[in-house]
């Protein structure tokens, strides 16, 4: 009882369940509980002593009428789903090239791609020149006072392959070039040297050309100074010409550099004679 009170809930619908499934169960397989055979009259009420009455013949009860059979419910119609056509691919076309139609009023595409560089023209072939045995013809590319100024343009011009050759005049110190055969040939060469102011002669310079007494050779010109004072004070003339890399200390230019070599090796120099 104590399992009940607490439970009844449960219980009642527990009960209303298995009433509701029992009503279905009978009602799907036709069975009324409650249809069943009504009493005579004769059973339910007293007969009347009436002498001689005919008997009452029981009533048969009437069938009982059984439960309509339950509606089959309406199928549901049936849909048939066919595939949808798909549409063939369309097979893409190729579009015609375009053409494009300048017009003269049409001002040209600019392409975003630098310029190609101008062409280089062509460098002037370096005419020859080496000296012609036998010339006459002369290029004279310079005259100075300083004969160290005359000798360091003479060694540039040799380095640079010009046959260039000293000049002692007066005062002067020419600084020539040649000789060559004809005066057409002496111009080609002379137009190399246009930065000289140079000139053309066929007079050609001194047969002996001026020699010198180079004293030495040295890394740097601090180097050189104290022969340089040296050579001064002794009273000859100082060329100092810079030259694969070293600066040499040249004495000159001489016609005869021999007392003078024999002077300069008294203060103990080293002398060596260089044209």
């Amino acid at each position: 009882m104590g399992w009940l009170r607490t439970n009844w809930l449960d219980a009642l619908i527990f009960l209303l369940v298995a009433l509701i499934m029992a009503g279905v169960v009978l009602f799907l397989t036709g069975v009324n509980p409650f249809a069943g055979q009504q009493p005579s009259p004769s059973a339910s009420q007293p007969q009347p002593t009436v002498p001689q009455a005919a008997p009452v013949q029981p009533v048969s009860p009437p069938n009982p009428t059984p439960p309509a059979p339950a509606e089959k419910p309406q199928s549901e119609p049936v849909v048939t789903v066919q595939p949808i056509p798909q549409p063939e691919p369309i097979k893409p076309v190729p579009a015609p090239p375009q053409v494009s139609r300048s017009t003269p009023s049409e001002s040209p595409k600019t392409s975003s791609a630098p310029p190609p560089p101008p062409a280089t023209p062509p460098q002037a072939r370096r005419p020859s020149l080496a000296a012609d045995p036998g010339g006459s013809w002369w290029v004279v590319v310079g005259a100075f006072s300083n004969p160290e100024n005359a000798l360091r343009l003479a060694s540039g011009l040799r380095s640079q392959g010009y046959p260039a050759r000293l000049e002692e005049s007066d005062n002067l110190t020419r600084v020539w070039v040649g000789p060559y055969a004809s005066q057409n040939r002496a111009q080609t060469v002379a137009s190399t040297l246009s930065a000289h102011g140079p000139r053309i002669t066929r007079q050609a310079p001194q047969s002996s050309p001026p020699r010198y007494l180079q004293v030495g050779a040295f890394r740097n010109a601090k180097s050189a100074q104290p022969v340089v004072d040296a050579v001064r004070k002794a009273g000859y003339p100082v060329v100092l010409l810079e030259e694969g890399g070293l600066i040499k200390v040249r004495v000159g230019p001489f016609a005869d550099p021999g007392p003078a070599a024999a002077a300069l090796r008294e203060q103990g120099l080293e002398v060596l004679e260089v044209r």
